[in-house]
């Protein structure tokens, strides 16, 4: 394996690849906390492959368009914003990248399709979920960044569509403590992408896209970001109290970290990059904290 195609990888975003572990993990745990869940592994892994090759399709169908628009060649790259960079130092890769993000969502479509034939009672609940993950993973670059709320909810809403998705497709439609829950990763992988746009936004203004910072200014758009991140852990507090989902109140154990993030944001320019890293691990850690507590507890 040479060292060029190790470093085209780098357009799937492999760190970013935990979210949707994480997520996915939720969703496994949702359906099998299900009433007459009985979780059949080959299912569960079939569905896991099939949310990394949505993922896999978004990340490099972005890549592409942002080197074609030129963003990649004015953004400050930094490890959780700003893009990989790879197709800057290897151009040649351009349709390369196309053919993996269209191959990727090529290989999620036939998954759910495999779920449908298997399971067509799904076909109400499964089918919609399918058809707008599909449109956000299409429209995100080329039409939802033109457009500052879509652009915010776009990104929570694909990651939530994983954990109903993998909620519906391994234990039927899912039921209202399921919905519930759902709020929380949502929430949280909005802030995940909204708090990357802060270095980005004039390298954004210039190839046209419309983000909420631009919008609201950085300022602004922190209120967002907190306003998110309680929505999200009170969402959790008062899961505490439906017993069938009060598991996934430990979740609330990542609320100190939002907290940190928040007095990092706060002294931003110069703590902007851990208030980023410290994002990523609480979107990450969260979900997998209540799929742990819907587990065990």
């Amino acid at each position: 394996m040479n060292n060029e195609f190790l470093a085209w990888l780098g357009v799937a975003r492999g760190r970013f690849l935990l979210l949707t572990l994480s997520c996915v993990a939720l969703g496994i745990a949702l359906a099998a906390s299900a009433p007459g869940g009985e979780l059949v592994i080959g299912e569960a892994v079939l569905v896991l492959l099939g949310a990394l090759a949505a993922h896999v399709a978004v990340n490099a169908l972005n890549e592409w368009g942002d080197y074609r628009s030129g963003l990649d060649l004015q953004t400050r790259r930094t490890a959780f914003s700003g893009g990989s960079g790879t197709l800057v130092v290897l151009p040649h890769l351009l349709r390369r990248t196309l053919l993996l993000g269209l191959g990727c969502l090529l290989f999620c479509v036939l998954i759910g399709l495999f779920f449908l034939l298997r399971k067509p009672q799904l076909l109400s609940s499964l089918a919609p979920l399918g058809v707008v993950g599909l449109l956000l993973v299409v429209g995100y670059t080329p039409w939802l960044t033109r457009h500052p709320w879509l652009c915010l909810f776009a990104p929570g809403l694909g990651f939530a569509l994983m954990v109903l998705g993998t909620r519906i497709a391994l234990a039927g439609p899912p039921s209202a403590g399921d919905l519930w829950l759902t709020l929380t990763p949502l929430l949280l992988c909005n802030n995940l992408l909204l708090l990357a746009q802060f270095p980005d936004v004039e390298a954004d203004r210039a190839v046209g896209r419309r983000t909420l910072p631009m919008r609201l200014g950085c300022d602004g758009a922190l209120w967002v970001v907190i306003g998110q991140w309680l929505l999200a852990y009170g969402a959790l507090l008062l899961a505490l109290y439906q017993a069938e989902i009060s598991g996934a109140g430990l979740g609330l154990l990542c609320l100190p970290l939002a907290l940190r993030a928040t007095w990092l944001l706060w002294h931003r320019p110069q703590r902007l990059l851990p208030a980023l890293g410290l994002n990523a691990a609480i979107s990450v850690a969260t979900p997998l904290l209540m799929a742990l507590g819907l587990t065990i507890l």
